[in-house]
């Protein structure tokens, strides 16, 4: 029930029907994260994305529940703790990557985005301004490496380089004729290898992570109603023809995510490597700085926002 005499729905009566969706059974070992607002219904109203300033009787909310692991997030906050920093909140990688990346049009439209981390990939279905569907699949950019390592028998280091240095997605593009220097396991030898070789055992783990990325956005209900296409981010995207192997997979456009209306920081973390930090910049801007632009044009630079750039800068 609302809780003014006038009726007007405030904050107050949407973030205490917010929490009030909290009250769910989850598994024991599990911990609620996010409970992200898809949807109001006012009086039977229904399909109602701003609540605030209508006038009703009775405020029900659609939300979307994101749980993890009680261990694995008890961890993190062990390891942040003991590195001298005090925590705020605690954010889902693939949100704050969709909030390093998209446009307020993207998430209008309806956009898929891939994050493509080390160990994990984060897969987030924006639609209608808001995230409708999250999975996370277990496999990343490592699993690359490792296949990388395996195949050419050579150490992960080496295969991490070669992978970023001469990876490819797509065998097909290589000219047969183009060679790689790979140092083996246990020695100095060097052997010169098809660099075709190396983009035939990168191409189809790659095309595995798009298309357990593409199922996942057949159970979410909105395949087909993606108009903004797929946004692919992380440092598992860094690889050369990665954006054309997700393209063959979706069968829509793609674009690489850059970090977005963020200015000030050094061109590094700019890239898709930074999608999530940059994104927890930006996600603890909007909860602690009500002057942020959600339109997400240029980020203003409040003393809160510049300290942080300023950090970051030096960081990187």
């Amino acid at each position: 029930a609302v809780a003014g005499g006038d009726r007007e729905i405030g904050d107050d009566d949407v973030q205490r029907v917010v929490e009030a969706s909290r009250a769910v059974s989850v598994a024991s070992d599990r911990q609620v994260i996010h409970v992200i607002p898809r949807a109001y219904t006012v009086d039977g109203q229904d399909g109602v994305r701003d609540a605030i300033g209508m006038m009703g009787h009775r405020l029900e909310v659609e939300t979307n529940i994101i749980t993890g692991a009680q261990t694995a997030l008890q961890n993190v906050i062990k390891c942040v703790h003991g590195a001298g920093f005090d925590i705020e909140d605690v954010v889902c990688a693939g949100l704050a990557a969709g909030e390093g990346v998209l446009t307020v049009q993207e998430v209008d439209l309806g956009v898929c985005l891939v994050d493509i981390g080390a160990g994990t990939t984060s897969v987030v279905v924006y639609n209608d301004g808001a995230a409708r569907h999250l999975a996370v699949l277990p496999v990343g950019g490592n699993h690359v490496t490792s296949d990388i390592a395996i195949g050419l028998r050579t150490t992960l280091d080496e295969a991490e380089s070669l992978k970023l240095n001469y990876g490819h997605t797509l065998p097909e593009v290589i000219d047969h004729g183009e060679k790689v220097e790979v140092r083996q396991v246990g020695g100095d030898r060097i052997n010169a290898l098809p660099r075709r070789f190396l983009a035939e055992i990168i191409g189809p783990r790659m095309k595995e992570i798009f298309q357990m990325a593409r199922e996942e956005v057949r159970k979410s209900g909105f395949d087909g109603l993606l108009p903004a296409g797929v946004v692919v981010t992380g440092g598992g995207s860094r690889l050369m023809g990665t954006t054309d192997a997700a393209q063959l997979v979706f069968d829509t456009s793609v674009r690489l995510g850059q970090a977005s209306a963020v200015s000030g920081l050094a061109d590094r973390a700019q890239g898709p490597s930074y999608a999530v930090a940059v994104g927890l910049v930006k996600w603890g801007l909007k909860a602690h700085a009500p002057t942020y632009n959600n339109g997400r044009q240029q980020v203003g630079f409040g003393s809160t926002y510049q300290k942080t750039v300023r950090w970051l800068r030096d960081f990187f």
